[in-house]
C-alpha cells in the first residue's frame, strides 16, 4: 500500500533521516519505537507530506505521490496527531462533518448520520453537541480519530497519539485504535507504549541514528532483542 525509497530528510543541515526504504502492506499494523530525537514522527508524516522529503519517492497504492495533488492523496490516509487539532469553535458533530460536506464526499445527512455511527463506535454519541473544551484529552482524541475515519482513509496513521494524555486515559485511546486493527484497518503508528506495540503489531520498526535499525516481529524485537542499540534503548524502559 505504501512504499518509501531511498527517503533523506533534513532540516537547516540536520539530517533527520537518512536513505530509509520502507513499505507497509494492506492489513498491516506497524508500530514505529525508537529514542527521542531519532525521526519517528518524521518516517510518519513523509507518508502524506506533512514533511517533504529532501531526496527520494513515497509511492502510494503503485502511483508515485511525491509531487501529485497531495488533498486528494491525504483523503485516503488519515492522520491524528499527539496535540488533538479540533476546531474549539464547532461542536462534536460539526467537527466530524466539516471535511466530508465541504469536500462533497457527501450530504450534509449523509454526513450527520455517518458521524453518529462512529460515536458510537468511540463511545462518545452522548458528546455530539458538545465543545472541544468540555471534553477530557481521552475524549478529544477519540474524537479526532472518529473525525479521520469520517473520510473513508484507507490508511491510517498515528503520531504518539497517547503522549499528550494522562495516564487514566490512555487506555480508552489504545482500545479504539485496537478496534480499528481488528477490523483489518491499515495501521502505521508511533508508540512508547511497548505493551500496546507488542500486542497489536504485526510488524515493529526501531528508528535510531536516522535509519530503521531493525524491522521485525514483537516476537522477535522484545525477545530476541538481536541489535545492541535496541537492546540498549528496551532495558531502559
Amino acid at each position: 500500500m505504501v512504499k518509501l525509497e531511498h527517503i533523506s530528510i533534513a532540516y537547516q543541515n540536520n539530517l533527520i533521516l537518512e536513505d530509509v526504504n520502507l513499505e507497509i502492506k494492506q492489513g498491516e499494523i506497524v508500530c514505529i519505537i525508537g529514542p527521542s530525537g531519532s525521526g519517528k514522527s518524521s518516517l510518519i508524516r513523509v507518508i502524506n507530506h506533512l514533511i517533504e522529503p529532501t531526496k527520494g519517492k513515497v509511492f502510494f497504492e503503485g502511483e508515485e505521490i511525491t509531487n501529485k495533488n497531495l488533498n486528494t492523496i491525504r483523503q485516503q490516509i488519515g492522520m491524528v496527531f499527539q496535540q488533538f487539532e479540533l476546531f474549539p469553535h464547532l461542536t462534536v458533530l460539526d467537527n466530524l462533518i466539516l471535511a466530508p460536506v465541504h469536500l462533497k464526499k457527501c450530504t450534509k445527512e449523509e454526513a450527520i448520520q455517518k458521524a453518529k455511527e462512529l460515536l458510537n463506535k468511540v463511545h462518545l454519541i452522548e458528546k455530539l453537541d458538545c465543545y472541544p473544551e468540555t471534553l477530557s484529552g481521552g475524549q478529544k482524541q477519540r474524537i479526532a480519530i472518529a473525525r479521520s475515519l469520517m473520510m473513508d482513509p484507507k490508511l491510517m496513521l498515528f503520531d504518539e497519539p497517547t503522549s499528550a494524555l494522562d495516564p487514566e486515559m490512555v487506555k480508552e485511546v489504545l482500545q479504539v485504535i485496537k478496534d480499528l486493527a481488528a477490523f483489518g484497518m491499515t495501521i502505521g503508528i508511533v508508540t512508547h507504549e511497548m505493551s500496546f506495540a507488542k500486542e497489536i503489531a504485526t510488524r515493529i520498526l526501531f528508528v535510531c541514528e536516522q535509519k530503521i535499525l531493525v524491522d521485525d516481529t514483537p516476537k522477535n524485537i522484545f525477545e530476541k532483542k538481536e541489535h545492541p542499540r535496541l537492546k540498549e534503548f528496551l532495558d531502559k524502559i
